[in-house]
C-alpha cells in the first residue's frame, strides 16, 4: 500500500491507496493534482526515512512513490 500524508492546521491526514489498482492511482493523480495546484509542496519518500521536495517544474504524479508528504504553503502575517 502507497500513502499520501496531508499536514494541515490541525494535524495530518493519511490516506493509503493500492498502487496495482487503476481506479485507486486514478484518485490519487487527482488528489496530487489538486493538492498541488492549492500550493502544497510535494515530498516523496526517497528510502532510509528521506524525502526530496519536488521542484516547482517537476511536481508530476509518480505512481511508483511509496509515499508523498503534501505540506501547506507558509503563510505570512
Amino acid at each position: 500500500m502507497a500513502r499520501h500524508i496531508i499536514m494541515d492546521s490541525s494535524g495530518h491526514s493519511t490516506i493509503e491507496f493500492d498502487k496495482t489498482s487503476a481506479k485507486d492511482l486514478a484518485e490519487a493523480e487527482r488528489r496530487f493534482r489538486k493538492l498541488t495546484a492549492k500550493g502544497f509542496l510535494a515530498a516523496e519518500q526517497k528510502g532510509g526515512g528521506q524525502h526530496r521536495v519536488l521542484a516547482e517544474g517537476d511536481r508530476k504524479f509518480d505512481p511508483d512513490a511509496e509515499e508523498t508528504i503534501f505540506i501547506p504553503a507558509l503563510k505570512g502575517g
